[in-house]
């Protein structure tokens, strides 16, 4: 929880934030969720990765992000490279063992929970929530 009481981590708690400073942080999930229902997602191999070409819409159609299947780390092993992406977002899911998460493979995004102790791929975006 961060220290305003809402359910975003704290800048301190956020790996985008400290590791590269400036306004860059984590997304939410509401973020996530938009990002998932708000783009068209185009399955792909870049640069000899699979993963979705994100692509805005409207006034956004020429903004797009490449999310490669980084797969995860599992303790002292990585699970699914080539064949999953999995992406944090900044805000815990019921007792805060948990966070929320974007997750694909080859078919559709989906969002859910994961546990923390999970090694997922951070995807950083920059500005300020509201």
């Amino acid at each position: 929880i961060s220290k305003d009481g809402t359910y975003v981590l704290a800048p301190e708690h956020d790996a985008a934030q400290v590791q590269w400073g400036g306004d860059w942080r984590m997304p939410t999930y509401q973020e996530l969720i938009d990002l998932k229902n708000n783009c068209v997602w185009t399955w792909t191999t870049m640069y000899g990765v699979y993963g979705f070409v994100v692509t805005g819409k409207g006034d956004y159609a020429s903004n797009s992000i490449f999310l490669p299947c980084a797969g995860y780390g599992d303790g002292t092993s990585r699970s699914n490279y080539g064949s999953r992406g999995n992406y944090w977002s900044s805000v815990p899911y019921s007792n805060y063992n948990n966070a929320y998460e974007l997750s694909f493979n080859s078919s559709d995004p989906s969002t859910s929970y994961c546990g923390r102790n999970y090694g997922l791929s951070v995807r950083p975006v920059q500005g300020f929530t509201k």
